[in-house]
């Protein structure tokens, strides 16, 4: 079981700020497939038609989002810290 980290809307979605899925070792692709699982709702704000990141959601493994990783193919180790983060814009 992996527990993973929501902020922001993303709570409102999900219904809680912590979301756990049966997940322990694998690829964010595999993760995403998890959460599918458990929270349809807030798969459909993650993945697009193609199970591709719709880009309203960035997905951070440890700190670092995974677009500057492997994206999609990001390994994700038992121990890594899961957090959801929608995307933000300042002025």
């Amino acid at each position: 079981m992996r527990t993973i980290k929501l902020l922001a809307t993303l709570r409102d979605v999900a219904g809680t700020s912590r979301l756990d899925v049966p997940f322990d070792t694998g690829t964010v692709h595999d993760l995403t497939a998890a959460i599918s699982r458990v929270s349809p709702a807030l798969a459909g704000e993650m993945l697009d038609d193609h199970g591709n990141l719709s880009g309203l959601v960035h997905i951070f493994v440890n700190g670092r989002n995974i677009e500057w990783l492997n994206g999609m193919d990001t390994v994700i180790e038992e121990g890594d810290s899961l957090t959801l983060i929608p995307p933000t814009a300042g002025g």
